[in-house]
C-alpha cells in the first residue's frame, strides 16, 4: 500500500472556537469530513516524533533529544550523555510563571555565545561547559549519570514551569541553577538591548531531553520530508533516506513510496500562541500547497491511503473512505 503519513502538530491552532470568517480550506475540509477519525492527546512534538520512528519513552526517564539533535548540530555521534540547555524567556502571569521558546524570538549566533559565556561561568564548579552549534540549541555533555526526569519544552510552553521542573538526585541542583541563571542573564547588557528594540529577552534555559544515543531503530519509513532536525537525527539513526521539507508536495519526486513520512513544524506555536492572522496565513498556504494536491493524488489513485496526525487528531483516508458521501460533518476544530 502507497501510504503518506503526514505528522502536523498545531494544524487546529489552540482548539478554540473561530469566527465566521474562516478560512476557506476546501481540500482540508475534505480530508476531516471523509476521514475515520479519532481524538488523541500529544503533549510533546519531540516525544510524538520519536515514538513515530518507534522510540518508546517511559515516566522514569526522558527521551534522548539532545543525542538526537546534536547528531545533525554537531554532524558527529554524540558520545555519552547529554542535555539540552534551550534559551528561553521566563515572564509573570498572574501568580504564575510562564515559558515562551524560541518559536517566539529570534536570536543570534553571536548574542548565543556571549549568553553561554556568562552560564559557563556558573557551570565551572560543576566541570561543565556549554556547546553552542547554533542559536536556540545549547547542549551540556554530562559525565556522570545522573538520576535526572525533566519536561520537553514544546510541552512547558505558555504554561506555569513550577510543576515542571527537573527533578534530578543531589549530584547538581538544577533548581538553583535555573534560578542563577537567571539572575545572571536578567541585567546583561545584551538583554537590555533587546528590551529597547521591544525584543522578547533571554532571561532563563530551560534543561530537558537527557540521556545517550540509543541503539540503531528499526526502520518504520521509506522516506522522511522534514525541515525540523529531530525528525533528521531519527532518520539518520532509522538508516532512513531523509530530505529537507519542500515548499510542496507537487516537488516530492517519490511520492510512490510505500511508507512516507511528512513533519512539519509550522503550526507547533499555534497550540498555544493565538495569533489568529498569522495561522489563517499559514493554513492558506498548505491548502494550495499540501492539501489540494494531495486530495488530487488521492483522487487520481497515486496514493492508496493518506493519514493527518495532529496534537488533538488523527485523521486515515484511504480509496474506500474517500466514498463515504453519507458521513456526517465534522466541525474544523472539534
Amino acid at each position: 500500500m502507497r501510504s503518506l503519513t503526514i505528522f502536523i502538530p498545531g494544524l487546529f491552532g489552540a482548539g478554540n472556537a473561530y469566527p465566521d470568517d474562516f478560512p476557506n480550506v476546501p481540500a482540508l475540509h475534505w480530508f476531516i469530513n471523509k476521514s475515520r477519525y479519532y481524538s488523541v492527546t500529544r503533549n510533546s512534538f519531540s516525544y510524538s516524533l520519536c515514538e513515530l520512528f518507534g522510540l518508546k519513552g517511559n515516566n522514569q526517564n526522558d527521551q534522548p533529544i539532545a543525542s538526537l539533535s546534536r547528531l545533525i548540530d554537531s554532524n558527529q555521534l554524540s558520545d555519552g550523555a547529554w542535555l539540552r540547555v534551550d534559551p528561553a524567556h521566563i515572564s509573570p502571569d498572574g501568580n504564575r510563571l510562564k515559558l515562551t521558546d524560541s518559536t517566539q524570538f529570534k536570536i543570534t549566533q553571536h548574542d548565543a555565545l556571549e549568553l553561554a559565556a556568562e552560564i559557563n561561568n556558573l557551570l565551572k564548579p560543576y566541570d561543565l561547559e556549554l556547546e553552542v552549534p547554533c542559536p536556540t540549541r545549547w547542549y551540556l555533555r554530562i559525565k556522570e549519570d545522573l538520576n535526572l526526569k525533566t519536561t520537553p519544552i514544546d510541552s512547558v510552553v505558555g504554561q506555569d514551569i513550577l510543576p515542571f521542573m527537573p527533578k534530578i538526585d543531589d549530584k547538581i541542583n538544577l533548581v538553583q541553577l535555573i534560578n542563577d541563571i537567571q539572575m545572571t542573564l536578567h541585567d546583561l547588557p545584551i538583554n537590555i538591548k533587546r528590551e529597547e528594540e521591544k525584543k522578547i529577552p533571554i532571561n532563563s534555559v530551560w534543561f530537558w531531553g537527557y540521556g545517550k544515543l540509543p541503539d540503531i531503530l528499526k526502520r518504520n519509513w521509506s522516506f522522511v520530508f522534514s525541515d525540523e532536525i529531530l525528525a533528521e537525527g531519527l532518520a539518520m539513526l532509522s538508516a532512513t533516506p531523509f530530505s529537507k521539507l519542500p515548499k510542496g508536495f507537487d516537488d516530492i519526486n517519490n511520492k510512490s513510496d510505500y511508507l512516507n513520512l511528512i513533519v512539519v513544524s509550522d503550526f507547533v506555536k499555534f497550540r498555544y500562541c493565538y495569533e489568529f492572522d498569522e495561522w489563517v496565513e499559514m493554513l492558506m498556504c498548505y491548502e494550495i500547497n499540501w492539501f489540494t494536491p494531495l486530495f488530487e493524488a488521492l483522487k487520481r489513485k497515486e496514493i492508496d491511503e493518506i493519514k493527518i496526525e495532529t496534537d488533538i487528531n488523527s485523521l486515515t483516508i484511504n480509496q474506500n473512505t474517500k466514498f463515504n458521501f453519507f458521513k456526517r460533518k465534522k466541525r474544523f476544530i472539534s
